[in-house]
C-alpha cells in the first residue's frame, strides 16, 4: 500500500509539473506574439535625435501634449526670444519681433539633418499657400554663419526654399529650443507674439496636417 501511494503521488507530481511547463510555454508564446504585433503596428517617426513622434506644445507651454483639448489662451513668447537679433543668410540682422503683426512659423533645422530635408518641402508649400494671408515662414539653421554660409546657400538653392533663412546660435538658440536639442523644431507664433504650438521632431504622415491646422488656428485668432 505504501508503494502504491508513493507511485500515485509521483504520477500526480509529474502531471502537475507537465501542466506548469505547458502553462509557462503558453504565456511565453503570448508575450512574444504581443511584442511582434506591436512592432508591426508602430512605426517610429524620424528625427535628428531618434524621437518617436512630434510633440506639440507651446512656447512657453500653455497646454500639455497629453491634453490637446486644453483651450487655455496662448502665452506671450519671452521678449528675450522675440528681441534677440540673429544673422540672416543675406548678411543682415533680423529679430522675430520684426515680423510683429504677422503669423510666423519658425523652423529650426540644419543641412545635415535628415528629417529636416523631408520637412522642408512641406514648409516651402506652406509658405506659398499662406503667403497672401499674413503668414511668414522663417528657417533658422543651427549651423555657424561664418563657416557654413556657402553650404546653407547651396542647400537653399537645391530645395528651392522660398522663405527667409537665418542662423540660430548661442544663447538665442538655447532660449529658442528650451533645452530640447532635437531638430527639426517648428513654432507657430501669432500676430501679437503669442505662442500657439511647438512641434519637436517630424513625422511625414502627421506633422504636415498638424502644422497646417496650427497655422490656420493662428490666422483665425485675434492674438
Amino acid at each position: 500500500m505504501a508503494k502504491l501511494s508513493q507511485n500515485r503521488q509521483a504520477q500526480s507530481g509529474k502531471f502537475w509539473m507537465r501542466g506548469g511547463l505547458i502553462g509557462a510555454a503558453l504565456i511565453l508564446i503570448a508575450a512574444i506574439a504581443s511584442v511582434v504585433y506591436r512592432s508591426n503596428t508602430e512605426s517610429p517617426a524620424p528625427s535628428a535625435n531618434a524621437l518617436a513622434s512630434p510633440t506639440p506644445s507651446a512656447i512657453p507651454a500653455t497646454a500639455s501634449s497629453s491634453a490637446p483639448n486644453n483651450q487655455a489662451a496662448p502665452l506671450m513668447v519671452p521678449a528675450k526670444v522675440l528681441e534677440t537679433s540673429f544673422p540672416t543668410l543675406n548678411g543682415k540682422q533680423r529679430r522675430l519681433a520684426d515680423y510683429a503683426g504677422k503669423v510666423i512659423v519658425v523652423n529650426v533645422w540644419a543641412t545635415w539633418c535628415g528629417p529636416c530635408r523631408v520637412e522642408i518641402p512641406h514648409l516651402v508649400e506652406l509658405a506659398r499657400e499662406f503667403k497672401g494671408r499674413g503668414v511668414e515662414v522663417i528657417g533658422l539653421t543651427t549651423e555657424e554663419p561664418a563657416k557654413d554660409a556657402d553650404k546653407v546657400r547651396e542647400f537653399v538653392k537645391e530645395f528651392k526654399i522660398n522663405y527667409p533663412i537665418g542662423f540660430a546660435n548661442g544663447e538665442f538658440a538655447l532660449r529658442l529650443m528650451q533645452g530640447r536639442d532635437v531638430i527639426p523644431q517648428a513654432y507657430v507664433i501669432g500676430r501679437g507674439g503669442r505662442a500657439h504650438k511647438r512641434f519637436v521632431g517630424f513625422n511625414a504622415r502627421t506633422s504636415p496636417p498638424q502644422l497646417r491646422a496650427a497655422v490656420e488656428e493662428a490666422v483665425a485668432a485675434q492674438y
